[in-house]
């Protein structure tokens, strides 16, 4: 199944300095470069290195190249894989982000398409919230300031009295209209994808237990989202996993519970 490593990745402090040391002293042919990214030839292989200085993309990653990723998802349960994303096109096929059976993520990608020259650069389509408007600015210090002193982890946030310690202050800075709670959200894991959050240690508060049919229900109402789970906090999509999940419910169970449930499930 997987042909051979297709691509590494690796984020650099100084991208101009790098460029020029790995192209000049490593003697790799720099194929593309751009403002946060440059992708080079291994001289004795195909494959490609990829130095990065992009918030957006893993500090460091390898992937491997596979014959069709969309086969592969069809197969996914034959093969023991769990997709932790849908496939996704790319200038030269398709690439999905995958666990095995022992809990080891791999990053998968095919070239299916006809364009085997483009050169792309592994990045997923949007970022962490592509496809999502931003209506307001962050402001970031701020942010930062008032999430140390609540002192609390981003995954221990959504729908507690914490979360709403650090909203009331936050948005108090804006004009009318003010940033919603799923805007606030955004901002937050905008600056924490940047690697601008202090590091507050493990979330404080526990995933409930849950039955193994249980989870297994939660999976099916995530759908594609498992892989998303980010975007849900604060949004109708969330509420209405919500409200499907504790129609199987003697006891429903609250939104932050339920949030640290799927956390769970998409780790």
């Amino acid at each position: 199944m997987l042909r051979k490593i297709d691509r590494i990745l690796l984020r650099v402090a100084h991208l101009e300095a790098a460029v020029r040391y790995y192209r000049d002293e490593m003697c790799l042919q720099l194929l593309k470069q751009e403002k946060l990214i440059a992708t080079f030839r291994l001289a004795e292989d195909d494959a490609e290195l990829v130095l990065h200085a992009d918030p957006d993309l893993p500090a460091e990653a390898v992937y491997f190249l596979v014959e069709d990723v969309r086969k592969l998802y069809e197969q996914r349960k034959e093969k023991k894989l769990q997709f932790l994303s849908l496939p996704q096109r790319t200038s030269r096929g398709f690439r999905a982000v995958v666990r095995d059976p022992f809990g080891q993520i791999l990053n998968l990608l095919d070239r299916t398409s006809a364009d085997t020259a483009a050169v792309e650069d592994a990045k997923p389509a949007g970022g962490l919230f592509g496809g999502v408007e931003m209506k307001s600015t962050p402001k970031r210090e701020l942010l930062i300031q008032i999430y140390e002193k609540i002192a609390r982890t981003a995954d221990d946030l959504p729908y507690t009295p914490h979360f709403e310690s650090l909203y009331d202050p936050y948005v108090a800075q804006y004009e009318d209209p003010k940033p919603t709670r799923a805007e606030v959200w955004r901002h937050l894991l905008t600056i924490r994808k940047a690697g601008k959050l202090p590091k507050l240690g493990a979330a404080r508060s526990l995933p409930p237990e849950a039955t193994p049919e249980e989870r297994e229900l939660l999976r099916n109402l995530l759908g594609d989202d498992i892989g998303r789970r980010d975007r849900l906090p604060y949004t109708q999509r969330f509420d209405e996993i919500s409200d499907a999940f504790n129609r199987t419910q003697k006891r429903p169970m609250p939104p932050h519970y339920l949030w640290r449930l799927i956390a769970t499930l998409a780790k």
